[in-house]
């Protein structure tokens, strides 16, 4: 004889809503970190690949590399160091975190009220504006906490730190990551559109901050009036902290105290403004009969409705003009109209052009003068033949840097260009699918947007090189070729920079791209020569197409042409064919199924 068992089926969870509403109460900025952290699985691998992958690159790069050069000249004794490794330790990782900050704060907090509008959904809930944003925040500093650790991991692998006490570091460099980041916050959650917001925060503010705090150098080798650039930057403030619990730094009790209470006051002062903007944001006067931007939208129409009044009145033309279509072979490719792509291209930044302007030849000025005077007192000067130079004993590390930012400064345009712009047309506002609507082909979209990476490179390049020729570092007819030939090295990397954006599905698979430019910016010869590595390494390096960009340029500026010359201009001819091909593809294969 059998018996049945009956089983009571499980209440569910949401059974109880009002032991739901108030667990949400009590920890729900915990439940929006978690939908943050959980968010970021779709980029995990890019996380720990650059919390492992970065620290390697930077102590191959600066402290085995420069430091070859620095290490032989200054004893960082006085400090409490045993090496510039050591030196340099914290504060590689207090910037890595910052550089992070400047991320984590600005597009996933657009994406929550802008793009995918994460955050009004969030709001539905019982969640408060309040633990939206605590939320948030909470989650990023979960992902900095792993970034240290890791970071702190590799240090002590590679002997830069010794003492049990550098492990606190970690919060070191967290604390300073909000001090940069929640200010960062509080500004975008006010902005009901992103135009070119994020990249001017980078170049205006985190640049800055990060290459004048003393991060590869004593803040006191820079002249006075640039060192309160390094006492107002919260990263000098994490450095010095980091630097003192990492191995003992000597510093006065009363400076420990002002470098905690600056970044604790910092984070207290931004996170009630971040507080605020979100209750402001995602409180229930947002939508008691409002609708978010619609003020905007107004004041918009209203300048538009005077402009047309004051024009007169507009008299339609009869009939349509015609349209001429291109016939016969690659025809669905390219419809001749480039011009209509790069116009458009224009009057999207005609509103912000001076902005552009200055933003883009200030990175490679404020390198030059970050490095030219912090670490030129460090070293004497290098040998003309480390630099691949016949003729000359030793010549200025400001003249030795200079070519090789110029390059950089191509590269870092072309790419961001073609990369961070080419992705929000292509994933978030949709444009190029909105092109491909018309008679324009892929190949119009591609050197269309190409073109409009020159041209702005060629503007950032412009400046530099007045700056160059106004501290005697290059000739006027060494500028005027380094002016061509950047045009031609950000071509290389605009080509390439698009074919490769058209197969990222989400900005944060844009790290990758960083992955690819932080160890071309460091081992390309850029601050110091190639020789300082051994054979093997110099052949990998010498791979890289910042290297041919680098020696090309420094060919130029001191005329020392040979056979490589052309083998750097070929390397890029190869650049501009295969990537401008496979942009085109890639534009049709998206759009022209």
């Amino acid at each position: 004889m059998t018996s049945t068992q009956t089983t009571t089926p499980r209440p569910s969870p949401a059974a109880d809503k009002g032991a739901l509403v108030a667990r949400t109460k009590r920890w729900g900025a915990f439940y929006q970190a978690e939908a943050t952290l959980r968010s970021m699985r779709a980029y995990g691998g890019v996380i720990l690949f650059s919390s492992t992958f970065q620290p390697i690159m930077y102590v191959l790069a600066m402290g085995l590399g420069l430091g070859v050069l620095v290490g032989a000249e200054t004893d960082f004794s006085a400090y409490g160091a045993e090496s510039y490794l050591m030196y340099i330790a914290p504060a590689i990782l207090a910037s890595t975190v910052a550089m992070t900050a400047g991320i984590e704060f600005t597009f996933p907090v657009m994406e929550g009220f802008k793009w995918r509008r994460k955050y009004y959904g969030a709001q539905a809930t019982s969640l408060t504006p309040q633990q939206i944003a605590l939320g948030h925040i909470l989650g990023v500093s979960c992902r900095f906490a792993v970034h240290a650790l890791i970071f702190t991991a590799v240090l002590f692998a590679f002997g830069a730190l010794s003492s049990p006490t550098a492990v606190l570091m970690l919060f070191a460099a967290v604390l300073g990551g909000l001090a940069i980041g929640l200010p960062i916050m509080a500004y975008i959650s006010t902005l009901r559109d992103e135009k070119g917001h994020a990249a001017i925060i980078q170049r205006f503010v985190i640049m800055p901050l990060f290459l004048f705090s003393g991060t590869f150098y004593p803040l006191t080798n820079l002249p006075q009036f640039l060192q309160v650039i390094g006492w107002i930057s919260p990263i000098w403030h994490a450095n010095e902290l980091g630097r003192v619990v990492a191995f003992g730094q000597p510093t006065p009790l009363w400076l420990l105290l002002v470098h905690i209470g600056y970044l604790c006051t910092v984070v207290v002062i931004a996170w009630l403004a971040v507080r605020r903007v979100f209750i402001r944001r995602l409180g229930y006067d947002e939508w008691r009969g409002r609708v978010p931007g619609l003020k905007a939208d107004k004041r918009r129409q209203s300048k538009q409705d005077a402009r047309e009044s004051a024009a007169g009145s507009y008299q339609r033309s009869e009939g349509v003009p015609l349209v001429n279509f291109r016939r016969g072979l690659g025809a669905n490719y390219y419809s001749g109209n480039i011009r209509a792509v790069f116009t458009r291209g224009l009057s999207a930044i005609r509103n912000n052009r001076g902005i552009i302007f200055i933003s883009g030849f200030l990175e490679p000025v404020l390198f030059l003068t970050s490095f030219g005077l912090g670490v030129s007192p460090m070293i004497s000067g290098i040998e003309a033949e480390q630099a691949g130079l016949a003729g000359q004993d030793t010549i200025s590390y400001a003249a030795f840097i200079a070519p090789a930012l110029l390059a950089v400064s191509a590269m870092n345009g072309a790419v961001f260009d073609s990369t961070w712009n080419v992705f929000f047309k292509l994933k978030i506002t949709k444009l190029y699918q909105t092109m491909m609507q018309t008679s324009l082909g892929p190949v119009d979209v591609a050197i269309g947007e190409i073109c409009l990476a020159l041209f702005r490179g060629g503007i950032y390049a412009l400046g530099f090189l007045g700056v160059l020729m106004a501290a005697g570092l290059v000739s006027p007819l060494s500028a005027v070729l380094m002016w061509i030939t950047a045009m031609f090295i950000a071509l290389g990397f605009a080509c390439i920079g698009m074919a490769l954006t058209s197969f990222m599905k989400r900005f944060q698979q844009m790290d990758w791209m960083m992955m690819v430019l932080v160890p071309m910016f460091l081992f390309s010869a850029t601050l110091f020569p190639i020789d300082v590595y051994p054979t093997g390494v110099q052949w990998v390096i010498q791979a890289l197409p910042l290297w041919h960009g680098v020696e090309l340029m420094r060919d130029i500026a001191f005329w020392n042409f040979s056979s490589l010359t052309l083998v750097h201009i070929s390397y890029f001819l190869v650049m501009v064919i295969a990537g401008g091909t496979l942009a085109a593809y890639r534009m049709k294969a998206l759009f022209l199924r």
